[in-house]
């Protein structure tokens, strides 16, 4: 294996695979989306990853995450993941994972040897420090593969001023 993780892996021309967190919010959607486009034109195996904290929210509706467990999971596999599944040339597997987000994204990709993480970024606030969002900042400091932090349709481009 090369010193680069987004090398080849082990001389096989094919790269590992790629782990995108979902979580039914538009922006894992693009994440998703944007993963399984370089899955296609690779080849690798994309492993949707979503994490059960104690909390989640359904319908709008913050509930207890251990009561709605088998929900959630079909969420994850039927609503969630639909865009792998109607793709149709993707290799794909989800996973249910407990804990938090940040964490669950590595632990994935490091268990699984991941070439590439795919992460929508959640920021809401209006300071630039801000703008990523936990988990995605957690995972880009943290991740021992290239990561893709994949930024809100909406979110406008800034204009960056030149020092004189």
């Amino acid at each position: 294996m090369t010193d680069n993780p987004a090398d080849t892996r082990a001389g096989t021309g094919v790269i590992g695979p790629i782990v995108c967190g979902v979580d039914g919010s538009p922006n894992a959607r693009r994440a998703l989306d944007l993963a399984s486009s370089l899955a296609t034109a690779t080849g690798a195996e994309i492993i949707a990853v979503h994490a059960l904290g104690l909390m989640s929210e359904i319908d709008g509706e913050h509930v207890p995450s251990s009561e709605h467990r088998d929900e959630i999971e079909h969420r994850l596999r039927a609503e969630w993941c639909e865009p792998l599944a109607a793709a149709g040339d993707v290799r794909w597997t989800c996973r249910l994972v407990d804990g938090n987000p940040s964490d669950a994204l590595l632990h994935t990709a490091a268990e699984t040897a991941a070439s590439f993480i795919f992460v929508g970024a959640r920021g809401i606030g209006g300071h630039p420090d801000l703008m990523l969002g936990s988990t995605s900042h957690q995972v880009i400091h943290r991740a021992h593969c290239p990561t893709v932090v994949v930024p809100p349709a909406d979110r406008p481009s800034s204009t960056v001023r030149e020092s004189v």
